[in-house]
């Protein structure tokens, strides 16, 4: 009989699952693949204080899988703990695990932490201000678009190219003439995600801008510039879109063709009804 009770709890304690004390210890395992999928279990325990604590410890992990997965797991905590202890350690002198920090503030969705993220911009670490212009790309404030628009001039093009993404984001026309020049930079990565940043806003202010930019030698910003027209949706652009549906060249299995082809059907369609949601416009993959 007991032999037979224990053979059911067995299995009711394997259907739960290892206990939080066994996956807390399992961070500190040895083995990264052993501490990637604690991180990955305990989203089930999020709820809880210590295990919040212990996934922001993590953040510091020497392996890269095990960071990531603290950051996913604490974004799906919804934790107001988390929240507050993630600020806290963005505000040290910690530099190692900022830029985890910032992902999981970003991924967590609270504008609440805009502010600590907007400070940590003027990091010494080029990862870290890019990490963080993502974050703040994700939270879409408009409280953070002066501090973004003093980032533009970065030294670092991808922490540009962050900033360009997150003043896309929050879609406010003030950033636009900011993003102009941007348009004309000599690295095609900061041009493309320019022009998808300004079709994100859809300010008639870009339209000769982003019409010149179909000419641009590189394929992805001629998709995004051609995306971007679609969402503005002027009429006189379409003579410009035609001879880019020859274009075959593709981005990210998106050719310029289809991209052309889209803006102007979106074009097509807001002339004959103006109340067309210009924002279910589709994008593709930008870059």
């Amino acid at each position: 009989m007991l032999t037979k009770l224990g053979t059911i709890l067995g299995a009711l304690h394997l259907r739960r699952g290892p206990s939080i004390r066994t996956l807390l210890a399992q961070l500190s395992s040895a083995d990264a693949r052993s501490r990637w999928e604690a991180a990955e279990a305990l989203a089930a325990h999020a709820s809880e204080k210590r295990v919040v604590e212990a996934l922001i410890d993590a953040l510091n992990d020497a392996h890269p899988f095990v960071r990531w997965q603290a950051v996913e797991t604490l974004a799906r905590s919804q934790n107001e703990h988390a929240l507050t202890l993630l600020e806290a350690v963005l505000s040290t002198g910690d530099v190692h695990r900022h830029s985890s920090v910032a992902d999981a503030l970003g991924k967590l969705g609270d504008r609440r932490a805009a502010g600590a993220l907007g400070k940590a911009l003027g990091s010494r670490s080029a990862e870290v201000r890019c990490s963080v212009a993502e974050a703040l790309a994700h939270l879409a404030d408009p409280a953070t678009l002066p501090g973004l628009l003093g980032a533009l001039d970065d030294t670092d093009v991808h922490v540009r190219r962050a900033v360009v993404t997150a003043l896309g984001a929050i879609g406010n026309p003030e950033a636009v003439p900011a993003l102009l020049p941007v348009l004309e930079d000599h690295h095609a990565l900061l041009r493309a995600s320019a022009a998808n940043a300004l079709g994100k806003i859809a300010d008639p202010e870009a339209i000769d801008p982003l019409q010149r930019a179909l000419s641009d030698p590189d394929p992805a910003v001629k998709w995004n510039a051609a995306s971007a027209l679609g969402r503005i949706a002027d009429t006189d652009t379409l003579p410009l879109l035609t001879p880019l549906l020859q274009d075959r060249t593709e981005v990210f299995g998106v050719s310029v063709a289809e991209a052309a082809r889209c803006a102007i059907d979106n074009i097509k369609q807001r002339e004959a009804n103006p109340r067309h949601n210009m924002a279910d416009v589709h994008q593709g993959p930008v870059l």
